[in-house]
């Protein structure tokens, strides 16, 4: 008999197989199979989040208000860090492997008939799990864009989009108009989209397409918030809702933002029914964990880390505004792992200033950048940077020769941030 362990693992192969067909951009696939599972996204509402940054805190940040409001929550996110089984949650616990083992081996011939690629293999496998374990709500992050992305297939009691900046533009287009075209198509008609402080051509497109298609705009205002304290504390001021000393788990001026768009959408759904009060969002803004969000560890006679995720230019700015409100005057040594696609110079651009040293290291991951190849691209800082093949190894020697005060950053996307969590204990051994 196979153990489920073993029976797990060649699910989990399986599942990642599916990688191979690439990404399939559109509706067509993912909506037959879903029918085909008799549409389990439409028993349960939920809340759709799209966005070039900040989708997953805002996720994350929505999803504890609702559970400590008492609902039982699904909350869909992507990638993950260490474990495939942290992309699809409820109530803040991982899939099981049972369910997810379960889930292959039922639909595995027509995910092969099909030519399911990994993300709708993953949507559907979500959209299942919260149906069985019969959520009050599911949070529903997309993938990729927002039209096209296979998480799409779901009819939401609110659309939510956060941000619009630059990334993925060789897919989703190279002006901000373009991508927030594609982030509008989450809007559909009579339902509410709640829209973010977004730039001005990004703004006057996702407010179009929502004139065009009856959906009622919310949007947020700077006069909404205003940060109160260095230690990211803010105030919120709109309508009925007035919270003072609000407190973020998650540090910078970017997650005030995140966190204050979640109350605008607390607003929203408190209008249709739902029972959330004021200490409910007081309580979750406070106690949300979102690892890899400008991430500190601290270790004694070691020096501190902070691991970032932000892998694009407006991540990465991000990313150095919140270490220079945290620390300063301050440098830090830097290891930066990315993928391809991005754009290398300006996302890097914004560490050089803060950095001591940047290290490039070689991902594991087909998708790595050539460390060789971005670092080629700054010959004017030749001395500053450098090169690595393994990511683990280099941080593993630069928390040896560091002084306990040193600061080291480990940033540029979930794959390197994921394999020093990973690796953690090795990095750290004596």
């Amino acid at each position: 008999m196979i153990k489920t362990g073993n029976r797990y693992k060649s699910a989990l192969r399986f599942i990642l197989s599916r990688e191979l067909f690439g990404m399939k951009l559109g509706l067509d696939n993912i909506t037959g199979f879903l029918d085909s599972m008799g549409n389990p996204q439409n028993e349960y509402p939920s809340i759709h989040i799209a966005g070039t940054n900040g989708k997953g805190s805002t996720a994350a940040y929505l999803d504890a208000i609702l559970r400590q409001a008492g609902y039982r929550t699904g909350l869909f996110t992507s990638p993950h860090l260490v474990d495939f089984r942290e992309r699809i949650k409820v109530n803040g616990g991982k899939i099981n492997e049972e369910y997810v083992t379960a889930f292959v081996e039922k639909h595995r011939k027509e995910i092969s008939r099909r030519k399911i690629t990994f993300f709708e293999v993953c949507t559907a496998l979500a959209f299942a799990y919260f149906a069985d374990k019969k959520v009050d709500i599911a949070v529903i992050e997309v993938g990729l864009g927002g039209r096209l992305d296979a998480t799409n297939t779901i009819r939401p009691l609110l659309s939510i989009i956060t941000d619009i900046s630059y990334d993925h533009t060789h897919i989703l287009g190279n002006t901000l108009r373009k991508i927030a075209f594609e982030k509008a198509g989450i809007i559909k008609k009579d339902i509410p989209v709640l829209m973010g402080l977004l730039p001005p051509s990004a703004d006057k497109e996702i407010a179009g397409v929502s004139r065009e298609r009856g959906a009622p705009l919310i949007k947020l205002s700077k006069r909404d918030f205003r940060q109160t304290g260095p230690d990211f504390r803010f105030r919120y001021r709109h309508a009925t809702t007035k919270l003072d000393n609000l407190k973020s788990a998650l540090p910078g001026k970017h997650q005030i933002l995140n966190a204050a768009l979640v109350v605008r959408a607390v607003e929203a759904v408190r209008k249709m029914g739902y029972k959330i009060t004021n200490d409910d969002i007081r309580r979750g803004i406070n106690r949300t964990v979102w690892p890899g969000r400008f991430q500190i560890i601290e270790k004694a006679g070691y020096p501190t880390v902070i691991l970032d995720v932000g892998h694009n230019p407006a991540g990465m700015a991000k990313l150095a505004e919140c270490f220079r409100a945290l620390y300063p005057g301050r440098k830090a040594a830097v290891i930066a792992g990315m993928v391809q696609t991005k754009d290398l110079r300006k996302s890097l651009g914004h560490l050089l200033r803060l950095a001591t040293s940047i290290e490039i290291a070689r991902l594991n991951t087909h998708r790595t950048v050539e460390p060789e190849e971005a670092a080629a691209l700054f010959p004017n800082w030749r001395a500053k940077i450098t090169i690595s093949q393994s990511l683990t190894r280099s941080a593993r020697k630069l928390l040896k020769k560091s002084d306990p005060d040193d600061i080291l950053i480990v940033c540029g996307s979930h794959y390197g941030v994921g394999e020093f969590i990973k690796n953690r204990e090795l990095i750290y051994a004596k």
